[in-house]
């Protein structure tokens, strides 16, 4: 439970300080791991080949394995500090919101709740003025419209305080786990999940419209663009605020409508595609760019199968004629997906400016002699959300993961197959 006190005096700038000093805390951990392979165990595998050197190798490999995994344990916690971090920001503005309203109105906050000039009970009798029986209701209005965004401000403010306390009190039961796969897979989407989730219980969806704008009006213009990027869907979706802010998430060009995009992503992550390929990460990013209305490009004789083409067209139901008969290349191959893309009126954009609708590609940079040919464009995902953190999250198939962290993967990718190059594209479709 927080209290308007609480919430009114609390230092947000230091929950943020204290995510830095996590996230550099895990980057400590995941250096000290390959330390331990690169000059201890690597090392002792080429020269120390008898039954005692394997142990003592064996040892060396549970060290990094468990400093890999802390790393990303105190990555997790790291997000939720974050997660924490922001949600109180955005509730304490909001309440910050209300008291200048008040002051506005000639209203006073005691005891947590606003109160005017008629305190006691409402004027009445027929030797009352009209014109007090007037400013007695607008003073409840009022009245009634500040606390309202008090009441919204600590529901935010206690949404997030119980779910970030639950949170780190189960990675605080996490510290002893050596399976780096548990650690980037289980963990680390679990605490990426539950940092989308705080951040989205700073919304006040199914509110009335009215405290909906109040509540938008009074966020800064940094914090609504934060909440853009964090929760496209959501947003746009809310009752109450400025039809300009659906438009700018959907996008101004009215190429695609990136919001749709990312709904189908994040509805779609774990079920089966139409038609089923070796890897179907390009082919749900395409599946995904078509629920967003991105048209197809066909060339007049060949339909999908020219150079330059992307789209597929109904099939006969069977995966493995369908898939090659009715698919352009482009529509199910990342290399072809993202050379049709930037040929085709996209560009490449940074990380700090990736938006939710951009579509991630991985090129193998460093030799994988068991894995994807050096070079190769392999893998595609949707951006779905930028936390305030700045961290991306991604949605894609092959496998499947939903909102899960861009740098945790890459981390996933580099540990299993070497150095990786991460591209992020925006779509900006020229051929209509």
């Amino acid at each position: 439970m927080v209290s308007y006190h609480d919430l009114y005096s609390c230092h947000v700038d230091q929950w943020k300080k204290a995510a830095d000093d996590w996230i550099a805390l895990a980057r400590r951990s995941s250096t000290a791991a390959d330390d331990v392979r690169d000059q201890g165990k690597k090392p002792l595998d080429d020269h120390w080949a008898d039954a005692m050197g394997k142990k003592a190798g064996g040892r060396l490999e549970d060290l990094a394995n468990r400093l890999e995994a802390g790393g990303d344990i105190i990555k997790g916690v790291a997000m939720i500090i974050d997660g924490l971090a922001s949600s109180m920001e955005w509730s304490q503005r909001t309440l910050f919101h209300a008291v200048e309203l008040a002051a506005e109105h000639g209203l006073e906050i005691r005891d947590g709740r606003a109160v005017g000039v008629y305190s006691g009970a409402a004027p009445m009798g027929p030797n009352i003025p009209q014109k007090v029986r007037d400013d007695y209701r607008k003073e409840q209005g009022y009245i009634s419209q500040v606390n309202d965004l008090i009441d919204e401000a600590l529901r935010q403010a206690g949404q997030a305080d119980a779910k970030a306390s639950a949170a780190l009190d189960k990675l605080a039961t996490k510290i002893d786990v050596s399976d780096t796969s548990v650690a980037h897979n289980d963990i680390l989407t679990e605490t990426a999940h539950l940092e989308i989730d705080m951040l989205r219980g700073d919304i006040p969806v199914g509110k009335d419209p009215h405290l909906v704008r109040e509540w938008w009006d009074g966020l800064t213009p940094a914090q609504r663009k934060a909440l853009m990027l964090a929760d496209p869907v959501t947003i746009t979706d809310l009752k109450g605020l400025p039809p300009e802010v659906g438009r700018e998430i959907r996008g101004s060009d009215k190429k695609i409508d990136r919001v749709e995009m990312v709904r189908y992503a994040l509805d779609h992550w774990d079920k089966s595609d139409d038609v089923s390929f070796d890897s179907n990460c390009a082919n749900f990013v395409s599946s995904s760019l078509e629920a967003g209305g991105m048209k197809k490009k066909f060339t007049t004789w060949l339909g999908p199968h020219g150079d330059n083409t992307w789209g597929r067209e109904s099939g006969i139901g069977n995966d493995w004629w369908d898939g090659r008969a009715y698919y352009s290349r482009s529509w199910a191959a990342a290399k072809d997906l993202q050379h049709f893309l930037t040929r085709s009126g996209g560009e490449e954009v940074s990380r700090s400016q990736a938006r939710p609708g951009d579509v991630i590609f991985y090129q193998q940079i460093a030799d994988d002699p068991k894995g994807e040919p050096q070079g190769e464009t392999y893998h595609a995902a949707v951006v779905t959300s930028v936390t305030p953190d700045g961290d991306i999250k991604i949605t894609q198939h092959s496998g499947s993961w939903q909102n899960v962290s861009l740098d945790a993967r890459e981390h996933v990718a580099a540990r299993n197959h070497g150095e990786q190059r991460i591209y992020v594209v925006r779509p900006h479709p020229d051929w209509y």
